[in-house]
């Protein structure tokens, strides 16, 4: 317990047993899944990170667990191999995989919470469809540019993403700078410790919107619908 000594008089000895023995699923190891997956690793959480892509050169000022070696290696790999090097306490398995409708009751079976770490609505509505149906806790965290947005939803609790959201249509990268994905990452890793440990969750019901540029913070309760195609069946 040495390890997390700084932490135990926070969530205690058994919030700091229930996050040894959950299993969260990082969906995107990108700008929002590096430093996400770097916190929760090092809180003591066991991780699946989920992501298809290879790392790139243009990846490397604002997705800090890469490094300029890594260029062209699969970005799920390289992440578990750079957790586990700081962790060894924990299980840490990377899938070299694009969540798709058809693989996510696969890659995403047997987790606790699933954080959307993506960076897509497409990608979002399949983990949220999943999560709504199999009674899964996910943490939607989105940015762009100096902006973020981020919301705990609890399927039968709180409203989902599609509530939220409707209908959002991708329209390509955006542009970030490398603060704004970490701190959306800091929020939501600490809303998942806080919820594994059985502190409660600060988000559920709300949707927080940032604005880095302004320094500027704001909540927005969100309400369930009742014509959600999704989470009113």
């Amino acid at each position: 317990m040495l390890r997390y000594a700084r932490q135990l008089p926070l969530i205690g000895e058994e919030g700091q047993a229930r996050l040894r023995s959950s299993l969260v699923a990082v969906v995107g190891a990108g700008g929002i899944g590096s430093p996400l997956s770097l916190y929760l690793a090092s809180a003591g959480v066991n991780l699946r990170i989920i992501d298809g892509d290879s790392v790139s050169f243009n990846n490397l000022h604002r997705q800090i667990l890469y490094g300029e070696e890594d260029i062209g290696l699969p970005k799920a790999l390289v992440a578990e191999r750079e957790l586990r090097r700081r962790n060894s306490e924990i299980y840490v398995e990377g899938i070299t995989e694009r969540l798709t409708e058809e693989n996510a009751p696969r890659l995403l079976r047997g987790v606790d919470l699933v954080m959307d770490a993506s960076d897509n609505f497409s990608t979002r509505y399949i983990i949220n469809d999943f999560c709504v149906r199999n009674d899964i806790p996910f943490v939607y965290s989105a940015i762009n540019g100096f902006y973020f947005a981020i919301s705990f939803i609890i399927p039968g609790k709180t409203a989902c993403l599609r509530c939220i959201f409707p209908k959002v249509e991708d329209s390509g990268p955006v542009p970030v700078i490398g603060m704004t994905p970490a701190l959306v990452a800091s929020i939501a890793a600490a809303e998942a410790v806080k919820y594994i440990a059985g502190l409660g969750t600060s988000l559920a019901g709300k949707l927080l919107i940032g604005d880095l540029k302004d320094v500027e913070f704001t909540h927005i309760s969100v309400s369930k619908s009742k014509n959600c195609p999704v989470c009113s069946r």
